[in-house]
């Protein structure tokens, strides 16, 4: 009521002292709780609603946390494009001009496999294939499958690049894939030898299924590197001539490569296509910087050359 404010005394906290006069005398009248007027819930309360909370950001954490792993793995079974799209119920279909399609295989692998348990290979290839995964990421190709003991890799998609820079990423995976086998034994003491191919031409990848759908490459090119790898030899390399010429136009390295020969015949007969010449890639080094000086002094010991022998043809006469 209207002046009641004046009346107050004393307030401390949840207890006021208001003054009461009478008629007599005046009293003062405390009004309030002797220990506050807060719930008895309030000891247990706060530290539930703290204790849900914490569940609540480590439930929301756990779910974020998982839908990252799920996409991270996703990413890893086919290309982000291509999930993106088929998100969106989109066909997965592209083309790709020019390619590097790596394939390998374990020599001798049935009749090793025949001695070993089901066991003892699963180990093995987990362990072969773990090592050859982490030179995937290094040379920045991509791995596509592997079939048993076949390991497939390819450069120039999904991410697309030059034809001679995706051929350089994959003959160097190559190269650091057989350094690898040279030193490595499995867990029986069994050493192992590979044999590879490569081949480059244009193909055409999609996603076929919707039962474990799969990323897949489809052409003649993919069909060429399989017979690369089959008609190569124990820790080599073979590339076809449309690879070979590649390489020699690698922007980063200069690749030591020879012609394959059988006998006085150069290249050898591949299923379906003939007579083929093809390369052995032996090694590869940085590629030096070619300079103008480079070329004119090239130039000039040409010309110089010519002229000695316009002398001496002249001399004969």
């Amino acid at each position: 009521s209207p002046g009641a404010k004046d009346k107050i005394l004393r307030q401390l906290g949840d207890v006021v002292d208001v003054s009461l006069p009478t008629t007599n005398n005046e009293w003062v009248m405390t009004v309030g709780y002797e220990g506050g007027s807060r719930p008895d819930t309030e000891k247990w309360a706060i530290p539930l609603a703290v204790l849900g909370s914490l569940l609540v950001a480590f439930l929301v954490m756990t779910i974020l946390v998982g839908d990252k792993d799920h996409r991270q793995l996703l990413y890893k079974m086919m290309p982000a494009k291509a999930i993106k799209r088929l998100r969106k119920g989109k066909q997965v279909v592209e083309r790709y001009d020019t390619v590097t399609i790596f394939f390998s295989d374990i020599v001798g692998f049935t009749s090793m496999a025949g001695e070993m348990s089901p066991e003892d290979v699963m180990q093995m290839l987990n362990e072969l294939y773990t090592e050859l995964d982490k030179l995937v990421e290094k040379h920045n190709v991509y791995k596509v499958e592997t079939i048993g003991d076949a390991y497939m890799v390819l450069g120039g998609a999904p991410q697309r690049c030059m034809g001679p820079e995706g051929a350089e990423k994959v003959a160097l995976f190559a190269l650091d894939a057989l350094e690898f086998v040279k030193t490595f034994n499995t867990s029986r003491g069994d050493q192992l030898f590979i044999r590879a191919g490569l081949a480059s031409g244009p193909v055409v990848a999609g996603v076929v299924g919707q039962a474990m759908p799969r990323w897949c490459l489809f052409g003649d090119t993919v069909n060429f590197a399989s017979r690369m790898e089959s008609t190569s030899v124990k820790m080599r390399i073979q590339c076809s001539s449309l690879t070979y010429r590649l390489l020699r136009d690698a922007p980063n390295k200069t690749f030591e490569m020879e012609e394959r020969r059988e006998g006085n015949k150069t290249g050898i007969d591949i299923k379906g296509k003939g007579r083929q010449n093809t390369w052995w890639i032996n090694a590869a080094r940085k590629r030096v910087p070619f300079t103008e000086e480079d070329s004119f002094s090239s130039t000039s010991d040409d010309e110089e050359d010519g002229y000695h022998k316009t002398v001496v043809e002249a001399s004969k006469l």
